[in-house]
């Protein structure tokens, strides 16, 4: 073929090799960014029951201290201070957890459901303290919930609780469908009763911090166990910073953020016609010495060639570790507690 011919294909042959570099070049610079970006948290979205405190210049301030034990003690501080250390041992397994409240304020029930709803949740607990003041001798555990959708989830949290709280004396009361309370949260959702604040027993206990640990780690469990995504993005996450020394996982709800474009917008059409004179320039390069060309890539294929291979065996590394986390967690069941 004469070197006319040859620069004829070439120039027929280029819009087709331009418009297969352009797609492979954004192709691979998607693949490039997902590789380097860390996996995505479970996020759990964690509500402590009632809050806020009386103010009398402003008397429409919500106050709800919820239920009051004899002692004093009030139901809006145990369940904030159970759900501050509920996120803690949550954020230890690398999870998202986002809080309704952090202080002692006060919030409507779609104020709370707008939280978790904003907050793209997986899950959604609330922490409360029964009460039945008509007879202090009524105590134990409870959890409701409020949909069909939600029914295994409460009865996952039911079992963690009452095995975790059953050496205090905490007796298993069940779960109850509530069906007009967080009717608007579209994930399972279980609200957690822990004890009675009108038991003066267990209203003993809530006052303790060994038992709020307690609840705290029952709530934990109960949680990991219905979604063992988070024991599986927990050994993924992992092995993302592994394979990333140095490398810093995004604060919370980052990976919400939107990311930069992949290429220039702008209109002029000037880039794109020195780009394909390049690619031109190049194929007639590459098969005018095509022979010496190869001799001298020779050694950057091999080298190629070897980190490919080391990036595979990285990668099957990680999927025997997340099958490992898989199975060991695919033991747990939501009817493990239940006596068949």
């Amino acid at each position: 073929m004469g070197l006319r011919a040859l620069l004829l294909h070439i120039l027929a042959a280029a819009p087709v090799a331009a418009i297969v570099a352009a797609a492979l070049g954004s192709t691979a610079h998607a693949q490039g960014v997902a590789h380097e970006s860390p996996p995505i948290p479970v996020v759990i979205v964690i509500d402590p029951g009632h809050g806020g405190v009386p103010n009398n210049h402003d008397p429409t301030q919500p106050f709800d201290p919820g239920a009051i034990a004899t002692s004093g003690l009030m139901e809006k501080d145990v369940t904030l201070d159970v759900a501050q250390r509920t996120a803690t041992l949550l954020r230890q397994d690398l999870v998202d957890v986002v809080l309704t409240r952090t202080t002692d304020v006060g919030l409507s029930v779609p104020q709370r459901e707008q939280i978790g709803i904003d907050a793209h949740e997986n899950l959604f607990v609330s922490i409360h303290c029964n009460s039945y003041p008509a007879d202090p001798t009524v105590g134990g555990a409870l959890v409701l919930y409020p949909n069909p959708q939600s029914q295994s989830f409460a009865q996952t949290l039911e079992n963690a609780v009452t095995q975790k709280l059953a050496p205090s004396g905490i007796a298993y009361d069940g779960i109850v469908l509530r069906d007009n309370w967080w009717i608007h949260n579209p994930v399972p959702t279980g609200t957690v009763e822990m004890a009675y604040l009108s038991n003066p027993r267990e209203a003993a206990l809530l006052a303790t911090e060994d038992f709020r640990q307690q609840v705290a780690l029952a709530i934990r469990d109960g949680i990991e166990r219905f979604d063992p995504q988070i024991s599986v993005r927990h050994a993924q996450l992992i092995a993302w910073q592994r394979q990333h020394p140095g490398a810093r996982l995004p604060a919370t709800r980052a990976h919400r953020a939107t990311p930069p474009p992949l290429r220039d917008s702008s209109g002029s059409a000037l880039p794109a016609v020195v780009a394909w004179l390049t690619l031109i320039a190049a194929l007639a390069g590459m098969l005018r010495w095509r022979r010496p060309l190869a001799r001298a890539l020779a050694p950057a294929v091999v080298r190629f060639h070897r980190v490919a291979a080391r990036r595979r065996r990285q990668q099957l590394r990680l999927r025997r570790l997340t099958a490992a986390t898989e199975q060991r967690w695919s033991r747990y069941s939501v009817y493990d507690e239940l006596s068949l």
